[in-house]
């Protein structure tokens, strides 16, 4: 494998080859500084947004954000056989990405506005490849991804807004409903590629899963999401909560996951997506018994949920665009176990452990940025190598 002499036209001809590196590299980075400032390695932070929020959003509309369009740039073009940016436009958005971090962490130095703006920008601009590739090939199954962005984005927006207090809003009051619209796209987007990769590898296999399941899903996360952004009742929130975990527990047990765990590639796709009910489960304990802080449930959702499937689905798709082969590999297991026991450190082990708190806390970000640092280790030279020279 040798580096290819237009690096420029290398890493902008496709979506995953610039917005999967950065998303690894901002995960580990932001994630890292995050740490430092609780356990008081460092007590700068010059954002608008404190710290709690700065860290909650950063890794919510930045690092997932990025993946999200990086996936999204690389299957649409498949589901629709129609292109999404390159070159310099995908260059540019790569930028607005990057200016947009740099942009919130400093943001006490800069003009009110001007995170507002930059970051603001990213998704409605990068929706926009989107929306080009669908409706020039009438793909009406996936009309919904535009939609759901565009409202993940206007989240976002009111996020910056709280934050800087142009309006009177608990920024921190978002986050959970805008982790419940990845929840939606995960929940999606995964009930199709987890069951076809594991039919496609074990046609031999036997699945059923009722197809009622994914409506009453749908309906029971954005219910969930609204109940959360409309402050309902403890009961209300938990019982919601209680309905998703049991739609999504089907949903997962009906894929059977444990059938290929020997395949860590395949099985960490199923452990991603388990952790979605856990996430729900998580909630009604909280709202229902107030023994425990809605941030348990949050953590099952990003670092275990969001962790394990963007860790699982950018190796997949950098393996299989780049022409090389989806074999399991040491390193990959290794990524997918310690992502594995930082999402059971930061969602479940403090419940039982919570004065060991700050130990764990400091445990789970280093097995995060381990997996994350590993994944740039893995795959960074194959960001910048043509496909035709493997």
């Amino acid at each position: 494998m040798r580096p290819d002499p237009s690096l420029f036209s290398t890493l902008f001809s496709a979506g995953f080859r610039v917005f999967f590196p950065l998303a690894a590299l901002s995960s580990a980075v932001l994630l890292g500084y995050w740490v430092l400032l609780v356990t008081g390695g460092v007590e700068t932070l010059p954002s608008r947004f404190d710290p709690v929020s700065w860290h909650q959003h950063e890794m919510i509309f930045g690092m997932v954000s990025a993946v999200i369009i990086g996936f999204l740039y690389t299957a649409v073009p498949n589901w629709t056989g129609r292109p999404t940016p390159t070159g310099a436009a995908l260059a540019g958005l790569g930028l607005i990405w990057i200016l947009g971090r740099v942009s919130i962490f400093y943001g006490a130095h800069l003009p009110i506005w001007l995170p507002l703006l930059i970051d603001g920008l990213f998704l409605p601009l990068a929706v926009i490849g989107v929306v080009k590739a669908l409706i020039g090939a009438a793909n009406k199954r996936n009309y919904f991804l535009p939609v759901v962005l565009l409202l993940f984005a206007g989240l976002n927006i009111v996020s910056h807004l709280a934050a800087t207090g142009l309006i009177a809003f608990e920024p921190r009051r978002l986050f959970l409903p805008a982790v419940l619209f990845i929840v939606f796209l995960m929940n999606v987007i995964g009930g199709r590629i987890i069951p076809n990769f594991t039919k496609g590898k074990y046609p031999a296999l036997t699945t059923n899963t009722p197809a009622v399941l994914l409506p009453l899903s749908v309906i029971a996360i954005f219910g969930l999401a609204a109940a959360l952004l409309l402050q309902a009742s403890d009961m209300v929130i938990g019982g919601i909560a209680l309905f998703a975990g049991g739609v999504t527990l089907i949903r997962s047990l009906s894929w059977k996951g444990w059938a290929v765990a020997h395949d860590p590639i395949l099985f960490i796709l199923h452990l991603g997506y388990f952790w979605i009910p856990v996430g729900f489960f998580l909630v009604a304990y909280s709202s229902l018994t107030g023994e425990a802080p809605l941030s348990h449930a949050l953590h099952a959702f990003t670092v275990g949920a969001v962790g394990s499937l963007t860790l699982g689905v950018m190796s997949r798709a950098t393996l299989g665009h780049s022409g090389l082969p989806l074999n399991n590999e040491v390193i990959l297991t290794v990524i997918f176990v310690s992502i594995t026991i930082a999402a059971l450190s930061r969602a479940v082990l403090p419940l039982l452990l919570p004065e060991s708190y700050l130990g764990i806390l400091q445990g789970a970000g280093g097995l995060w940025i381990l997996a994350y640092g590993l994944f740039l280790l893995r795959f960074g030279k194959i960001f910048i190598t043509p496909r035709k020279l493997f």
